[in-house]
């Protein structure tokens, strides 16, 4: 694992959060003014609107197509990089997809029911206390990379002549899938480290 593409992809994701805290604290401001003002326009005498019409004559929409990333920086922006840091795009072969999916569901379930408390034991060991959010915007953001890791190692796996195209060892899935848990532990670790001390 290459720790200085690691620490850069932390690092922009505090740096993202960061940015995210201010934009909240700009936007309850501009609420509270939205509130007052609201407050000013009933105390005014009411006026009736009769009618209001909407044309929509030439809207067609057949497909809707593209990406919504939520938390992220948008498209075109400095995005943040996976934590899995491989230079290209690793395409697994067609014969792996067993392999593939009982790796993807092991890791899966490591996130769903034993990331939360290594995420908190790492908190207490750096002192850092993060809500329920925050924990579930990391792990959210770490399992989106999940399976490109996993194809990853088993293209790693393929390229040294490890497996065979029809095998799908339950020896080399329970090697990747800790490989890709330590990867995940990691990167926990790392980001939490990282993190500035308040105050």
């Amino acid at each position: 694992m290459n720790a200085p593409f690691l620490y850069d992809y932390l690092m922009k994701l505090q740096h993202y959060l960061s940015w995210q805290r201010e934009k909240i604290i700009k936007l309850e401001k501009k609420i509270a003014k939205l509130e007052n003002e609201l407050m000013d326009i009933r105390k005014r005498p009411q006026t009736t609107i009769e009618k209001i019409e909407y044309k929509f004559d030439q809207l067609k929409v057949e497909t809707l197509e593209g990406t919504l990333n939520i938390g992220l920086t948008p498209s075109g922006a400095e995005t943040i990089e996976d934590f899995a840091v491989s230079p290209e795009k690793v395409i697994i072969p067609q014969p792996q997809p067993i392999m593939f999916r009982n790796i993807q569901t092991k890791v899966n379930d490591y996130l769903t029911n034993e990331c939360k408390d290594i995420l908190k034991n790492i908190e207490e060991r750096y002192s850092h206390q993060l809500d329920d959010t925050y924990r579930q915007f990391i792990l959210q953001d770490i399992g989106r990379q999940v399976d490109e890791r996993i194809r990853f190692y088993i293209q790693q796996k393929m390229n040294n002549g490890q497996i065979p195209a029809s095998d799908s060892s339950k020896e080399l899935e329970d090697e990747i899938c800790e490989k890709v848990k330590r990867d995940i532990e990691q990167s926990l670790e790392l980001f939490i480290k990282h993190l500035p001390k308040e105050g």
